[in-house]
């Protein structure tokens, strides 16, 4: 239960944000705002949009030191180059049509296959609409850094992160170990703290791959775990600035334990706000991952309470059904002063369409032993901010 104080606040925190807005929308053009506001100035950039996707085992044909057994085309999936490339262009094909600027993903064996998706991904490619300040871009053809590191999971499937390089530059990448009672080697948890190029403005990505059900109601015990080494950096590290996003496959809905009580994470009066929290209690059966029982909701975005408020007067009355978005941000005309919302991408190429009890469940690579030529079990989430700076 939060304290009075609290929660006034927080109401006052939203309409300060609000007038912030008001005095912004004034002069919004194509780039930088200025509000009239001789004590303040307040910056609006362009909008750019955050994804995370779990790609569910994207592993090349290669033996490596990791058990990767079941992905070698000796194997009994017969994991070969033909099936690898298919499995690239069909995550190439979600990545382009969601178009996002920072991507979190989970489930990639190494290195080297985030490079092979990187060049399958047309909205990677180097664009030619000019330099950059310190542009280093051209060395690799890409706009887009990859950031990965290796995970202690035992079959080697990592999280990683790939950012628009004309739009942010990296200062650091950390790594949080998660330890659990049982000695099970899991997934880090990664954070990448990103500089905003045209503002200086910071902010912490933090990618999280958190231990699965297996074992039932016993591996709850393993993602509290995760929540409290997650907490313990946030609580315990000064260098992570007051905007920072969680995201993730956290094997767990918004609304469990883990989320709730571990990490403290919940609705705009929490200091962590949900955003896949809020689209469940607006809608219960929405989810990324389907099962017998119905949609869980197991890959979330996640915010600080002030990228939460800095957003609220940002947003356009656009649903996670339409096919497309604007990318940045260009009058106030049309707006709703509504708050910042998750979206499921979520389309009828991506899943299955066979009559049978799995119809409409997301189109996997493989069903069982099937190999189904799809895409992931789970759907990739997405949401669009700005970050508004006080100078």
């Amino acid at each position: 239960m939060l304290r009075g104080t609290s929660r006034f606040s927080a109401i006052l925190a939203i309409l300060s944000v609000v007038l912030i807005g008001f005095s912004a929308c004034g002069s919004l053009g194509g780039g930088k705002v200025k509000s009239n506001s001789d004590d303040h100035k307040y910056i609006v950039n362009y909008r750019f949009r955050v994804a995370f996707y779990n790609l569910e085992n994207l592993f090349d044909t290669v033996d490596g030191p990791n058990d990767d057994a079941e992905f070698l085309p000796t194997s009994e999936n017969r994991w070969n180059s033909e099936r690898y490339q298919s499995k690239l262009k069909n995550m190439a094909k979600v990545i382009d049509s969601i178009a996002p600027d920072i991507l979190g993903m989970v489930e990639v064996e190494n290195a080297f296959v985030l490079e092979d998706l990187r060049k399958r991904c047309n909205t990677m490619r180097i664009s030619q609409t000019g330099g950059v300040e310190n542009d280093d871009r051209k060395s690799l053809g890409s706009d887009f850094e990859i950031v990965h590191r290796e995970s202690p999971d035992a079959r080697g499937i990592d999280v990683a992160l790939i950012y628009n390089r004309k739009k942010f530059y990296q200062t650091g990448v950390y790594m949080t170990p998660v330890t659990l009672a049982d000695g099970y080697k899991t997934r880090d948890i990664m954070r990448v703290h990103l500089v905003e190029r045209l503002t200086g403005d910071s902010m912490a990505i933090f990618v999280n791959h958190w231990p699965s059900r297996r074992g039932g109601a016993a591996s709850a015990a393993s993602r509290m775990s995760a929540a409290a080494a997650l907490s313990q950096t946030l609580q315990n590290n000064p260098t992570i600035p007051a905007n920072f996003l969680i995201m993730g496959d956290f094997n767990d809905d918004p609304e469990d334990v883990s989320i709730t009580e571990g990490l403290q994470a919940g609705d705009a009066f929490h200091s962590i706000v949900n955003l896949a929290f809020l689209a469940r209690q607006a809608d219960s059966t929405v989810g990324t991952l389907a099962w017998h029982t119905g949609w869980n909701m197991f890959d979330q975005i996640m915010v600080s309470r002030p990228l939460y408020y800095a957003n609220l007067h940002s947003h356009e009355s656009v649903g996670s059904g339409s096919e497309k978005t604007p990318s940045h941000l260009h009058s106030c005309e049309n707006k709703l002063w509504g708050s910042p919302r998750i979206n499921v991408y979520k389309r009828s190429w991506m899943l299955q369409h066979d009559g049978n009890k799995y119809d409409g469940w997301p189109l996997r690579t493989f069903a069982g032993k099937k190999y189904m030529n799809g895409f992931s079990d789970h759907l990739p989430v997405y949401t669009d901010l700005v970050l508004v700076h006080r100078h």
